[in-house]
């Protein structure tokens, strides 16, 4: 996308959080049904009919017409928050890697630990950030399994069948990324779309029709996917640090280029376990798996890091 000489990154302090309002959280695990509780009848019927509504228990609270409960505003979690200079850590060892030298290897994997520590506020929070890069996966996931299956897109892509007829192997895949995650003005879609393009492309130099994928292929994209978006979301933040240290621009692209393929590396492989571990999947699993396996690579960033 050639955005990381351009990003200074998110700011810090009590006022940014560490995951914006605008990303969505993940789906919330489905609460088991209860049977209803039975209303006891009243001893007596009333005398008479009362002509007023009675009043609400709490006066400052409304009453709901349709019986439900008045939505209460949620507190911020302190967890949330970011702290001054959670960057610091970050820039410093990265910097170092950036600068060369038979100690780079430790400093990446300090520089990445400090990121998902202190600037992602760990681990589950880095998943938090990146919901919607789960999300995304999860969907091209399903569009592509039932392409090789020979059944319907997802209704929610929006895609006309008619309109994909007689499209080139790259404009297909151009018109599956502008469905999956269209622009919305956000540096996380354009991210986004650029991993989701940048996997279809890559498999399109394997297999020259992606609507006829082996199920391994389209976990190949999954992972693939997951990989390059969690790797751009840390250039974008602290990738300016690596090349800044660097002694030549073109040395600083090369360390930039190794951390991500080592970042990929890393998703692709938690990718992987937690995929092995489940048998045919639907979207909503495909997600779940996708969002565990980002927050176990940002706790191997952690482990690795010896933080």
């Amino acid at each position: 996308m050639g955005t990381s000489a351009s990003s200074r990154g998110p700011g810090s302090g009590p006022d940014i959080p560490i995951v914006p309002p605008w990303v969505d959280n993940p789906p919330p695990a489905q609460p088991v049904p209860q049977p209803p509780t039975p209303i006891p009848a009243p001893a007596q019927p009333p005398t008479s009919p009362s002509p007023q509504t009675p009043p609400s228990p709490n006066p400052q609270v409304a009453p709901q017409p349709d019986g439900q409960p008045q939505p209460q505003p949620q507190p911020q979690d302190p967890s949330d928050l970011s702290a001054p200079g959670r960057w610091r850590g970050v820039r410093t060892s990265l910097g170092k890697f950036g600068g060369g030298g038979e100690d780079r290897g430790r400093h990446l994997r300090r520089g990445l630990g400090h990121y998902s520590r202190s600037g992602m506020g760990g681990s589950g929070n880095a998943a938090r950030r990146m919901s919607g890069s789960a999300k995304a996966a999860s969907t091209l996931h399903t569009a592509l399994t039932a392409l090789a299956n020979g059944e319907p897109l997802p209704q929610e892509l929006g895609i006309d069948p008619q309109a994909l007829a007689g499209l080139s192997p790259a404009d297909f895949a151009d018109a599956l990324v502008d469905a999956i995650r269209p622009l919305d003005g956000t540096q996380d879609a354009e991210a986004t779309r650029d991993s989701v393009a940048r996997a279809l492309s890559e498999m399109l130099d394997q297999n020259g029709d992606i609507t006829s994928l082996t199920p391994q292929q389209v976990d190949q994209v999954t992972a693939s996917t997951l990989g390059y978006d969690v790797a751009l979301r840390i250039e974008l933040d602290v990738g300016k640090a690596i090349i800044a240290k660097a002694p030549t621009k073109g040395e600083g692209l090369e360390r930039l280029q190794e951390m991500k393929d080592y970042v990929r590396e890393v998703v692709a492989a938690e990718y992987a376990s937690e995929r092995a571990s489940v048998g045919t999947v639907g979207q909503a699993a495909v997600e779940r798996i996708s969002r565990n396996a980002i927050q176990q690579a940002f706790e191997v960033f952690e482990e690795d890091g010896e933080l």
